[in-house]
């Protein structure tokens, strides 16, 4: 009897250790260089995780650049996971707090990836990381200059909703993710009472 518990310990515990290999691209729109290095020397076109084992965090550092005219908001977006139930065991965030970056300045963004510790079934995946500029707060969804009760009230109509749903509202999907939930209601929650006008 003791053999078999030992057995299935050490087999949970093998398939708990599973490694995982990823890469995300870096999609950078508008008027932002992505780099990585301060001196804007190299531009990233694409992040390597590293192998990551469920429970682990990986952090990688990039420079962004405002290469434009005019100051901007900086949102980064992951899209395009494969397989699709990826975002369900990675959670991806990045440091700079949204705040004007203005033309020619050069701010640092550590990335963080962190791998649930319940994750089964996975060998590799991937994902894109696009890089926008926002002239409003991300969780500002009907721009008027502020997070308030009307953003988070279009929050709660679309909840749970996909794009086949009547109640789908594209602009919700702050995490462009094809479904309204709880990592797009944090963002409105995080920055409720914030104001910021262009």
């Amino acid at each position: 009897m003791l053999a078999v518990v030992l057995m299935i310990f050490i087999v949970e515990f093998l398939l708990f250790r599973t490694r995982v290999l990823n890469v995300s691209a870096v999609e950078a729109v508008n008027d932002i260089g992505v780099y990585s290095d301060e001196n804007c020397g190299m531009r990233v076109c694409s992040i390597s995780w590293g192998v990551l084992s469920p429970g682990e965090v990986e952090e990688v550092v990039v420079y962004v650049r405002n290469e434009g005219n005019e100051s901007f908001a900086l949102v980064l977006t992951p899209t395009n996971w494969n397989p699709e139930n990826a975002c369900q065991h990675l959670f991806f965030s990045w440091s700079c707090e949204e705040k004007r970056i203005e033309v020619g300045e050069v701010v640092r963004i550590t990335q963080s990836l962190r791998v649930s510790p319940h994750t089964k079934g996975i060998t590799g995946f991937s994902f894109d990381i696009i890089f926008e500029t926002r002239k409003y707060l991300i969780a500002d969804i009907n721009m008027d200059g502020v997070v308030d009760v009307y953003d988070a009230v279009t929050v709660f109509v679309a909840y749970g909703s996909t794009p086949e749903d009547s109640n789908w509202n594209p602009d919700v999907d702050l995490y462009r993710d094809g479904v309204i939930d709880i990592f797009d209601a944090t963002l409105v929650l995080k920055d409720y009472g914030k104001t910021w006008k262009p």
